[in-house]
């Protein structure tokens, strides 16, 4: 009877552990920021992901050219948008396209954003059965029959559930009438930087040309920058909106009309560093037990070097099986020496979060071990990352402030490729900021 009495608290403890890991990890090491370690598959629809890319590859940036004879090197004639969602059948989803102005207020004209241009014609793949965290990957491809994109501009997808009409996720896409042309100067610059890294930085010029001879100067109004497939940080330079909302002491200036255009200018934009790149292609090295894989050897302060070159910010997950395709828990590792722990808030930041991080990606100081630690899901595919300062907003879980510069130094030996938009004030339908224009550049020219 003592026998069996111990043997049944042995099972209760046993179980009580197993819990307890595949909630986020062993008593006294878990990480209170990772929501989504404690978050399996449930009666609840959840979406996981959600992102966009450029015709049917994935490391293209979402570009739509509106006339396909005039797509170049830049944008496609068409874009797929896909997402992962966790629920216990196939959800009961539709997607609505929003346009927007240049810096992404949604247009609330019934023309340009019109509620019944939606689309419910999506292609499903059913994830490997033992997947617990996402069940259902979804992807449509804009335009199709039901949906179309009729104006430039910025473009926001959002995915509903039909039946509660609550809105699960969005992201963001580009649609370009080539009307103009774009060709981007880099020099070399210097700014201030908050930490004791180098002040390595770019000054971009942007010079839009007329192509039609038919543009008002006037209604040319904006240039957007972003580093591909960073889609969340823009630098803005614009005779339209105010107040400018660039990072840092990013300073912008239009510098007036040449022939049949005008120049953009951003100046003192951190060259920041190459990426970090996490390869979870290889089941070998990272299987799928169910428990949180730590990535080897912890991350390390940069200050100007890197040991590979990475993949230009996108996620690539085409060399990966479907026995294979699924979120796996991992556990990122930064060891802040020398200089100790941040005062800021520390996030990591890549193509598996859209380089948009909240507070499920915030990490956690581990006094005892001298570490920052974060427990995540993160889809199977090839990521590029960076460690980043920031805070979390007082009524958001949004991460404000974002800053790479500690942990991750400043370089110009990083060939981030710039992707520049032109925007024109159109007067159709009341008006819009349409997009007439697109370029690619880096330090080095054109890749």
């Amino acid at each position: 009877m003592m026998r069996m009495r111990i043997l049944i608290l042995f099972l209760l403890l046993t179980a009580s552990v197993l819990e307890a890991c595949a909630a986020g990890g062993a008593a006294g090491n878990v990480n209170p920021s990772s929501a989504g370690m404690k978050d399996p598959l449930g009666d609840d629809i959840a979406l996981r992901m959600i992102r966009a890319y450029g015709g049917t590859n994935e490391v293209l940036p979402p570009i739509v050219v509106l006339e396909a004879e005039k797509s170049g090197d830049i944008g496609s004639p068409s874009i797929t948008v896909e997402f992962d969602i966790s629920s216990t059948s196939i959800p009961n989803v539709y997607a609505r396209i929003i346009h927007c102005s240049a810096d992404w207020t949604p247009d609330e004209d019934g023309f340009l954003s019109d509620v019944n241009n939606r689309t419910t014609l999506i292609d499903w793949k059913i994830a490997p059965e033992r997947a617990t965290y996402s069940r259902y990957r979804g992807h449509f491809t804009l335009p199709n029959q039901q949906t179309r994109i009729r104006f430039s501009g910025n473009w926001v997808v959002r995915i509903y559930d039909i039946d509660t009409d609550s809105l699960l996720g969005e992201t963001r896409f580009f649609a370009v009438d080539t009307r103009a042309t774009i060709r981007m100067n880099f020099m070399t610059d210097f700014y201030q930087p908050r930490y004791r890294v180098s002040g390595t930085a770019y000054t971009i010029e942007t010079m839009v040309r007329d192509l039609t001879a038919r543009l008002l100067t006037t209604n040319l109004h904006t240039v957007v920058l972003y580093r591909n497939h960073r889609w969340f940080d823009p630098f803005i330079a614009s005779e339209k909106i105010r107040p400018l909302r660039n990072p840092g002491s990013i300073s912008a200036d239009v510098l007036g009309m040449v022939q049949a255009g005008k120049i953009f200018r951003l100046s003192q934009i951190p060259a920041q560093n190459e990426y970090r790149v996490l390869d979870l292609t290889d089941p070998g090295r990272f299987p799928s037990t169910g428990q949180p894989i730590p990535l080897g050897l912890s991350d390390i302060r940069r200050n100007g070097m890197f040991m590979q070159r990475a993949d230009d910010g996108a996620m690539i997950s085409r060399s990966v099986s479907s026995v294979n395709d699924e979120f796996i828990p991992v556990e990122f590792l930064l060891d802040p020496t020398p200089g100790g722990a941040s005062d800021d808030d520390i996030f990591v930041s890549g193509s598996f979060n859209n380089w948009k991080p909240d507070r499920n990606w915030l990490m956690y100081f581990d006094s005892a071990n001298r570490l920052y630690r974060l427990r995540q899901w993160v889809r199977r595919g090839r990521h590029n990352y960076l460690y980043a300062n920031g805070r979390i907003g007082a009524d958001s879980d949004a991460a404000l402030e974002i800053n790479y510069e500690e942990f991750e130094g400043n370089t110009a030996a990083a060939n981030n490729t710039f992707i520049a938009f032109a925007y024109y004030r159109e007067l159709d339908y009341g008006g819009y900021d349409g997009i007439v224009a697109v370029g690619t550049g880096t330090m080095y020219g054109n890749k």
